[in-house]
């Protein structure tokens, strides 16, 4: 645990803020009881870590960091709950804390990252009470405050209900599923109000995604969970699942972990949607691994797993320099990277062109974000993307910059291209045009046409 959140705090502030890290940080500043496309915790956790740390990247991500190293923990525990002895539960450890999944993930302040805590506990309270020795309080506060973190959680939870229903319908006591029902739904109430204030904008968002840059194909799904969750560690996962199907106590999570990848897969999910269970199944699999391990295995599994680890690095980590990490292809691997650099930079260039204006109107989260945590002297930054479409500032003025617009109809015909979006390396914000206009109507008016251009 404390060498992999050494090593992830070494190189946490390598390149810089990530685009999605922009959002999240100006949504700290708006905390609320929902947003369209993310549940209120990450919010929250931005706001509490703006209160220690201000606007620190390095402090925003000490918490993903905090998050990763107690799945760690919880690996280990969950080895234990199995019966495993120190060995297996060392095993558990390692094979999760060091998968490419979160070594990858922890070092960006993003969901996915407290989602993966957040479903280790669940299915951590969820086993004791499969094996006589839960609490369906701690269940209940488990799933609210995991919805309230990520929505994709709720697939894991009627999937292993499900699967308790056909398995171990001897484990569901009435009262007990009742009480854990009612304390997750009295946990969500600030989201549901949110929601029914604002149509239910999660879900309309939910059922007509926008494309994504990390979207995948069907074998990119397949292949993306056995990559993120290690080539040499998938096996692991595998006999762990093999291992909680063949005992009738354990059956419901080996078909839970099942259940979920082929949901995803069915529904056209991300793959790290699915990858907090296989977690789970590597926490498991320490067990069976622990038993095949005789010494001379554990020097050749040990070899193999550390050598491709090192091989993989500049991909899960940003250990190269930029130029160098371009020039070997691991910007184009890694689009994440893509996404951390030039923030800045488009500060500064939307500082000198912006002189005499009324308001920034942005294109994206991503642009806004920026020009809100690091411009100096701005007017008020204006974008209709996503939850930001709500926080549109109050403006007289019809005097705009515009970025990453292209001749947009919510401009009159001044519309001038005074700059371009410089950025270090090729990513979809590079060249992008930065005009000055007057806007056809009030911020107020022309709103509903940049909310949909956005």
């Amino acid at each position: 645990m404390l060498c992999k959140s050494a090593l992830g705090l070494a190189f946490a502030g390598r390149y810089g803020w990530q685009r999605d890290e922009l959002y999240y940080a100006v949504a700290g500043r708006h905390v609320q009881g929902g947003y369209v496309d993310f549940p209120p915790l990450t919010a929250l956790l931005a706001w509490f870590d703006r209160q220690l740390f201000g606007d620190s990247l390095i402090g925003l991500r000490v918490l993903t960091l905090i998050a990763g190293a107690l799945v760690v923990v919880l690996a280990a525990m969950i080895a234990r709950e199995l019966g495993g002895g120190r060995r297996a539960q060392t095993l558990a450890a390692v094979v999760v804390g060091f998968s490419p999944l979160l070594v990858a993930t922890n070092n960006l302040f993003q969901p996915v990252s407290f989602d993966q805590l957040a479903t280790m506990c669940f299915l951590y309270v969820a086993l004791r009470i499969a094996l006589g020795r839960g609490s369906w309080v701690l269940l209940g506060l488990a799933m609210g405050i995991g919805l309230e973190t990520k929505y994709t959680l709720a697939v894991v939870i009627v999937v292993l209900f499900a699967a308790f229903l056909l398995f171990r319908r001897d484990a569901l006591e009435p009262r007990g599923v009742a009480i854990a029902g009612a304390i997750t739904v009295v946990l969500m109430i600030p989201n549901l109000l949110w929601q029914l204030d604002h149509n239910w904008a999660s879900v309309r968002f939910f059922v007509n995604p926008p494309p994504s840059a990390t979207d995948e194909s069907r074998p990119g799904f397949i292949g993306n969970v056995i990559l993120l969750t290690g080539l040499v560690s998938f096996p692991v996962a595998v006999a762990g699942v093999r291992m909680m199907i063949r005992d009738r106590a354990l059956r419901p999570f080996g078909w839970m972990v099942i259940g979920v990848v082929v949901a995803y897969f069915a529904l056209g999910g991300k793959s790290y949607y699915a990858l907090p269970v296989a977690m789970f199944a590597l926490a498991a699999g320490a067990l069976p691994l622990d038993g095949w391990l005789t010494p001379r295995r554990l020097r050749v599994a040990g070899t193999a797993f550390v050598l491709l680890l090192v091989i993989l690095l500049p991909v899960g980590l940003p250990v190269l320099p930029v130029k160098a990490a371009d020039k070997a292809g691991v910007m184009k691997a890694r689009s994440d990277y893509q996404d951390e650099l030039g923030w800045h930079q488009l500060a500064r260039t939307v500082e000198g062109v912006a002189p005499g204006s009324d308001v920034v109107v942005a294109n994206n989260y991503g642009e806004a974000g920026a020009l809100i945590l690091f411009g100096r002297g701005l007017p008020p930054v204006a974008s209709g993307d996503v939850t930001m479409r709500y926080w549109r500032p109050d403006v007289a003025g019809r005097r705009a910059v515009v970025i990453g617009f292209d001749r947009a109809p919510f401009c009159g015909p001044d519309y001038r291209v005074v700059a371009r979006i410089q950025m270090p390396v090729d990513n979809e914000e590079r060249g992008e045009p930065i005009a000055r206009c007057t806007l056809t109507g009030s911020l107020t008016q022309v709103w509903p046409q940049v909310v949909r251009l956005s």
